[in-house]
């Protein structure tokens, strides 16, 4: 068996990089924190970041890098050394992407083995020219270095690159490390430019975990077990693959129950947004079910019984906000089926990441039109959905086509509460996520930590820090929790937004109209005097300049100790 370099400092870490916290236009890619900036940097306004967020794609407009001097940069890319030329060396690559950018890698004059995905085994997939990866997604591949390699000239590049447009595979952002051999050498004035100038890859090529937007390169992929040879060329997609270790038809077929997971354009999982209780869901015995949402079921597969719960307010044209649990029984050799429905082909291909353990993906496909869940249930029945319970692929985050689906299953032997998301950030974090309950509380453990006991306050800013908040239009309501005597202050991108501090009935019913427009940023100051911390204290703000447009925010001071 050929020897294998395996160095834990032969780490990528891939990510996108924004110039503040505040400012979400993305203007370079890093590799382990490194990267350079050329004499152009990405700039753009509330609509371009609007649709970058929610994940439409956007092609940003450039200006001049007012910190570019060639020949005087504070950062080089990273490095990677080959000192024994010959052997497969072991690299571990993390998608740390926060937003809608995943990210191809590829190394000059290199092909690579997929050996393992999101840290479970996989039956190595050869020869391979290039690897996507979303948010959440983790690789380890072995690069096959040769004694043949010209070790006289510029050391190779690892080159990494995404489109803030991915729809259509425009507007890159690029960057690279280099793989150096011994006695070649690095160019330390190289710069990637704004047109990724090099980075584009002739074919033929054998591409592992395409990101799943194109029909015709789904239906064209190379399937199981077509691209165990090595000379077949095309996109690898995660249905084919599998896992090295057998594992039984009865055994992963032991089903609880299905659970139908729909995303339907609102940024929700089956139109609901996730929100939490007071109480911690592992700390809650008995639950409280007072805001819950989702499904229920009980008993032992095969006799699952599930009843669905949402909120009597819900209608049909808009989505819902409550806490959102999917609750499966504790059984050890049981698995839990949820088929994941991305509804519109223009839509983000939603990396959905699962905590508490792993699920094997028995299923995925793909259609040339939009589709919902009543469709997929409808194929389904009349059996042209497929699943494949033959060593399926283990993952904990998945890229779900857009017009789409994708089949997961879960083994319901590890008991607890467990975040079940969308990886990109402003998803997440406005509510595209869900719970999966395995088991009742005195199932699991909680330690030192007191049940029923509620949080005291939303933290806020790690050491009482100021506060600063995203205001653009089209954001979702938002809460800040703020320590009294703190300014807070309000960032925008252009002259085109105003804050005002409103009552809670103008709050509540977006009745405000001031259309005069001005730059940010802008500080809210603290005015009120100090609270005892008895008695929360609420602040309501609410931009005016889009009349009811429920771009607003609520603030609530507590004095922290």
């Amino acid at each position: 068996e050929e020897y294998i370099i395996d160095d834990a400092k032969n780490t990528l870490v891939l990510q996108e990089w924004y110039e503040s916290s505040t400012n979400q236009v993305p203007v370079s890619l890093l590799i382990n924190g490194n990267s350079r900036i050329g004499e152009l940097i990405n700039t753009g306004g509330d609509k371009q970041i609007t649709d970058h967020l929610t994940g439409k794609g956007a092609c940003f407009s450039l200006t001049k890098n007012k910190h570019f001097h060639l020949g005087n940069f504070t950062t080089n890319y990273t490095e990677f050394h080959v000192k024994q030329p010959g052997y497969q060396y072991r690299f571990r690559v993390i998608g740390a992407i926060s937003q809608n950018l995943p990210l191809r890698l590829s190394i000059e004059n290199h092909t690579f083995t997929a050996i393992a995905m999101d840290s479970l085994n996989i039956e190595p997939v050869p020869h391979l020219t290039d690897l996507w990866l979303a948010a959440g997604e983790r690789y380890d591949i072995l690069v096959k270095t040769t004694e043949e390699q010209d070790q006289s000239c510029l050391a190779y590049k690892i080159k990494v690159i995404g489109f803030t447009d991915q729809p259509h595979n425009h507007c890159p952002l690029c960057t690279i490390a280099w793989l150096k051999y011994p006695k070649q050498y690095i160019d330390y004035t190289y710069v990637t430019d704004c047109a990724c100038t090099g980075f584009h890859l002739p074919p033929p090529l054998r591409t592992l975990n395409p990101v799943p937007n194109k029909y015709a390169a789904w239906k064209n992929r190379i399937k199981y077990p077509n691209w165990k040879n090595p000379s077949t060329t095309g996109d690898i997609f995660i249905a084919d693959l599998r896992e090295p270790k057998s594992k039984s038809k009865s055994t992963i077929n032991n089903l609880a129950n299905t659970q139908y997971i729909e995303f339907d354009g609102s940024i929700t999982f089956n139109g609901l947004r996730m929100s939490y209780p007071p109480v911690p869901f592992l700390l809650q015995d008995p639950a409280d079910k007072t805001d819950r949402c989702g499904s229920t079921c009980n008993g032992q597969p095969p006799k699952t019984k599930c009843t669905t719960k949402n909120p009597a307010n819900c209608s049909a044209n808009d989505y819902c906000n409550c806490q959102h649990v999917v609750k499966e029984p504790l059984v050890r050799d049981g698995w839990v089926e949820i088929v994941l429905v991305n509804n519109n082909q223009g839509a983000a291909a939603h990396p959905i990441h699962q905590h508490g353990g792993w699920y094997w993906v028995v299923g995925e496909g793909q259609y040339n039109h939009n589709i919902n869940s009543s469709f997929i249930r409808h194929q389904d029945k009349i059996n042209k959905i497929s699943r494949n319970l033959h060593n399926p692929p283990p993952k904990d985050t998945i890229q779900v086509p857009p017009g789409g689906y994708a089949i997961i299953r879960t083994k319901l032997d590890n008991a607890g509460t467990w975040i079940f998301h969308c990886h990109i950030n402003f998803h997440v974090t406005i509510g595209m996520a869900m719970v999966l309950q395995i088991g009742e509380p005195q199932d699991w453990c909680t330690g030192p930590l007191n049940r029923n006991v509620p949080c005291e306050t939303p933290p806020p800013p790690p050491g009482g820090g100021p506060t600063t908040i995203y205001w653009f239009y089209g954001m979702e309501p938002a809460e800040r929790c703020v320590t009294p005597g703190i300014n807070v202050t309000f960032n925008w991108v252009n002259k085109d937004h105003n804050v005002n501090n409103v009552t809670e009935a103008e709050y509540d019913s977006c009745n405000v109209n001031n259309p005069t427009p001005y730059a940010g940023d802008y500080t809210w100051p603290w005015q009120a005097p100090m609270l005892d911390g008895s008695v929360p204290e609420t602040y309501y703000f609410a931009c005016g300049r889009y009349y009811n447009s429920k771009k607003k925010l609520e603030i609530t001071a507590t004095m922290v100790a």
